[in-house]
């Protein structure tokens, strides 16, 4: 009895290594951007790094609301069309980086700052997008930081 009880645990205990998230300390970036998606080839090597991941999803309000719930995003490049599906209570204040900043919902405080201005040397965009940083990522300082390495 006691042999299958030591089995059981560590079949339980393996399966719990296997569950646990070892990315949690990678910096999530999303973008939802039918522009974005097109021109992911070049965004990848100026974004991608050692502890970044990039995610790109088409221009789908949908989508874009689904991930949004399920708080998996750190930094948020989103097409400036998806703006009505944006809280700005839920978005980190941009004061402390250097940027064209976009109202949300005639919001005061800077929760946005235009996309274009902050990836000028990576790809034309042609439509607005804006740059986002949801209060809900545990790691808004490391994205704040990471954008300050674009500036």
């Amino acid at each position: 009895m006691m042999r299958w009880l030591g089995v059981v645990l560590c079949v339980f205990f393996l399966f719990l290594m296997g569950c646990s998230k070892e990315e949690e300390r990678r910096l999530h970036i999303m973008a939802f951007s039918d522009e974005l998606y097109e021109q992911q080839e070049a965004l990848k090597p100026f974004l991608t790094k050692d502890h970044v991941t990039f995610t790109v999803f088409p221009t789908i309000l949908e989508r874009f609301v689904v991930e949004l719930v399920g708080h998996e995003a750190d930094l948020l490049l989103v097409d400036g069309s998806l703006t009505e599906a944006i809280d700005p209570e839920g978005l980190v204040e941009l004061d402390e980086l250097e940027g064209v900043s976009v109202p949300v919902h005639e919001e005061e405080e800077t929760v946005a700052l235009s996309l274009q201005e902050l990836l000028v040397e990576v790809v034309q965009l042609e439509q607005e997008h804006l740059l986002l940083v949801p209060v809900y990522s545990d790691q808004q300082q490391e994205a704040l930081a990471f954008v300050k390495t674009w500036q």
